[in-house]
């Protein structure tokens, strides 16, 4: 209250502002700063009111790493006329670009795994183009779990590695994908739709 007895300026507090906050944390002051009494002394609120829109630091993170993955346009590659292997390449690509430019996010990502919507549709993007690139169902799941593997295992060992410079981690993950998509073309010629 000011000196005449009035509130003072009410703050505005959503899920953005507080996801924004965590952003804002994670990369100053690492993953571990990414708390709700940490976001909470960020926005100028009491930890309760981070409550009141997430439940936990686990549902910070989810919502983190959904916001996170909402910048990632996935519709760009849905577009079966393109080959599949530059699909996935461009797919990767644009998901190394966006968890290298918030380093903390993959270390909150594999203690927090995402799963909302964002999740959902870049996981479905995936699935569909490795459908497209001749993978039945279960081959499918297992090359999206090792595509998904190659990306925030290589994010988090250049991350661990940064003197290295992002020339030689990039042309490492490119070189990587590449063998992966190698490996999972002939798989699908190989095997069929299995």
């Amino acid at each position: 209250m000011d000196k005449k007895g009035r509130p003072g300026p009410r703050r505005t507090l959503s899920e953005q502002v507080i996801l924004d906050a965590a952003l804002a944390l994670l990369a100053e002051r690492g993953s571990d700063a990414v708390s709700v009494r940490g976001i909470a002394a960020r926005v100028g609120v009491a930890p309760n009111a981070v409550y009141t829109y997430f439940p936990d630091k686990a549902a910070v993170v989810r919502g983190l790493a959904e916001h996170l993955l909402g910048r990632v346009n996935h519709d760009r590659f849905t577009d079966p006329a393109q080959p599949w292997r530059d699909r996935i390449r461009a797919l990767a690509l644009e998901l190394r670009a966006e968890l290298q430019a918030h380093p903390g996010s993959v270390h909150l990502m594999l203690g927090h795994p995402p799963d909302g919507p964002h999740t959902q549709a870049v996981r479905e993007t995936l699935l569909a183009i490795l459908t497209d690139a001749g993978l039945g169902p279960a081959a499918a799941a297992d090359a999206s779990y090792l595509i998904n593997v190659h990306i925030l295992g290589s994010v988090a060992m250049e991350v661990a590695a940064a003197p290295e410079g992002d020339g030689v981690a990039a042309t490492r993950f490119r070189w990587g994908i590449d063998r992966l998509l190698d490996g999972l073309a002939a798989h699908a010629v190989t095997t069929g739709n299995s």
